[in-house]
């Protein structure tokens, strides 16, 4: 059984990039971007990536129609015009790359999902799509800048402590249960949605 990760290729150097790939043995990359493009880091374009990274023996698939953040979709965006990661995690779209990545993982391979964002936690890859795996029951890891990486459950620390940090004091009666704990994980990760996900321009058009 192969392990999942997650990276942000941020503006990094392609060597610095591939070396932190290298460390953790990935033999697949799989883009998450809706655009596999950026006028910021043309690095990561996506022919470029894909033709640097096959010299280091790693493979490149684009992914961003079953696991972008921005789908052409409007079912999937709330009533406020963002993205709801949920509803998204549960299209057929989304269900079907996730059958295609755990098919990798246990022939083997060593998965990373790729997006723009340095921090997992300002990205959908970790919110979204990783929060969906893990779900699943798969463990996933977010490499960082350092060459450390942080888990799931880690991140999960994270925004608890972002939007519920006197949690602790909540009502025993309210919250002293698993079920209740999963809860107010899912709160927090519904708070995150609404701050990072896609939001349609006024007047913009998805396709259904």
């Amino acid at each position: 059984m192969g392990l999942l990760y997650t990276i942000g290729h941020s503006r990094y150097e392609f060597e610095f990039f591939a070396d932190l790939l290298k460390k953790f043995e990935i033999t697949y990359l799989l883009d998450v971007r809706s655009t596999p493009y950026s006028k910021y880091a043309e690095t990561f374009n996506r022919e470029q990536l894909e033709s640097s990274l096959s010299t280091e023996g790693i493979r490149y698939f684009f992914m961003g129609k079953f696991f972008g953040a921005r789908p052409d979709n409007i079912a999937l965006y709330s009533e406020e015009g963002y993205l709801d990661f949920e509803k998204t995690s549960h299209s057929a779209m989304f269900i079907k790359g996730m059958e295609s990545v755990k098919l990798g993982l246990d022939r083997g391979n060593n998965i990373a999902l790729m997006c723009t964002e340095k921090d997992p936690m300002d990205c959908h890859r970790a919110i979204m799509v990783a929060r969906a795996f893990s779900l699943d029951g798969i463990e996933v890891k977010h490499i960082l800048p350092d060459g450390t990486f942080q888990t799931q459950q880690e991140l999960d620390m994270r925004l608890l402590n972002k939007y519920f940090p006197d949690r602790a004091q909540l009502s025993i009666f309210d919250y002293n249960d698993p079920a209740s704990d999963e809860e107010i994980i899912k709160a927090a990760y519904r708070e995150r949605n609404k701050e990072i996900g896609y939001r349609l321009k006024q007047n913009e058009k998805a396709i259904v």
